[in-house]
């Protein structure tokens, strides 16, 4: 029997991946918590653009914030956070992501080689129009 017949075909998919969108931004909060970028107890995050089981762009701000959400990448991904005015889409905000890792990865030399293939991999979707539905 196929996936298909037996969890009702999309919908069970919609149902995984609500459910990985939804544990990512639990994680990123916490993250994002432990690093201090967030220090209210009650904080709004949002997905932005996802690659479904693999990267999730989002927003964050904590509630009594009134202007403006911050950026954040999870998944396979260092968690890695960026302020809201350094991008005005999801696009934009991942070339971010893909420079800050770059250059990240360049101060650590070879130990930064993981990074780095990231960040590469990063970049090719953010130039690649198939991706990015704006």
């Amino acid at each position: 029997m196929s996936d298909q017949s037996t969890t009702g075909g999309a919908p069970q998919h919609d149902k995984e991946l609500n459910a990985w969108i939804k544990e990512q931004l639990h994680a990123a909060v916490r993250q994002l918590g432990d690093l201090g970028v967030v220090e209210s107890m009650v904080v709004e995050a949002k997905p932005a653009w996802v690659l479904p089981y693999t990267l999730l762009i989002g927003r964050v701000r904590e509630r009594s914030r009134l202007v403006g959400f911050d950026w954040f990448i999870s998944g396979d991904a260092p968690i890695t956070h960026a302020d809201h005015t350094v991008a005005k889409s999801p696009r934009e905000a991942a070339r971010h992501f893909a420079l800050q890792w770059q250059l990240r990865a360049a101060r650590q030399g070879d130990a930064g080689e993981e990074l780095a293939r990231k960040a590469e991999s990063l970049y090719e979707i953010v130039e690649d129009d198939e991706f990015w539905l704006e």
